[in-house]
């Protein structure tokens, strides 16, 4: 049996939170790689304070869920020995603000499963001081945040990974099977971005 493992970043601080960021991992089976997991998107969002305000917090949970690929099921639960600090941002909570904006990060795998390209995507939203005056992205956020995604990629010792999965037609859906594959690229497209659930 397979096994994906999933970091949980939960937003608090702005009208509509919390909001949660996922991110799913390659099967992490000891605390020390929970760990290294934990503190690998701790130290992604502190690489994003500069878009978040001081009054924004970003939590990473000090607990990995192990779930069974194909079924979705959760199986099994790490918890990693020291628990991360929450991230807070750098920007004086005075700035304005769109709520449901910011940008986003794509992750790439090069690969394809179940007729389609397997792709990951982690929504910064709501961001700050982020903008072009043509209302994309700037330059600066866009290499902030590709330097961050970078960085989270490259982390030793785990595999940051996209869980694909496939659901058939019955409400609610259930999961029919689902495929793991490990993010080996990362594009911050140059345009912003709208977020209307709570996050991904």
């Amino acid at each position: 049996m397979a096994n994906v493992s999933s970091v949980t970043a939960t937003w608090q601080g702005f009208s509509g939170a919390p909001g949660y960021s996922r991110f799913h991992f390659s099967e992490l089976t000891t605390p020390a790689q929970a760990q290294t997991a934990v503190n690998a998107v701790r130290s992604f969002f502190g690489a994003l304070g500069s878009h978040l305000m001081t009054t924004w917090s970003v939590q990473v949970s000090s607990v990995v869920q192990n779930s069974d690929v194909a079924s979705g099921d959760l199986v099994a639960e790490i918890t990693a020995p020291t628990p991360p600090t929450p991230v807070a941002g750098t920007i004086a909570n005075t700035n304005v603000y769109t709520g449901g904006s910011g940008y986003v990060i794509d992750w790439i795998t090069g690969q394809f499963w179940n007729g389609r390209k397997v792709r990951g995507r982690t929504f910064i939203v709501p961001a700050v001081g982020v903008y072009s005056p043509d209302g994309t992205i700037s330059t600066a956020a866009q290499t902030t945040a590709q330097n961050a995604a970078t960085a989270l990629i490259g982390t030793a010792g785990i595999t940051l990974a996209i869980y694909a999965r496939k659901f058939d037609d019955s409400k609610p859906p259930k999961q029919q099977a689902g495929a793991v594959f490990a993010v080996n690229g990362v594009l911050v497209p140059d345009r912003a971005a709208q977020l209307r659930t709570r996050r991904s």
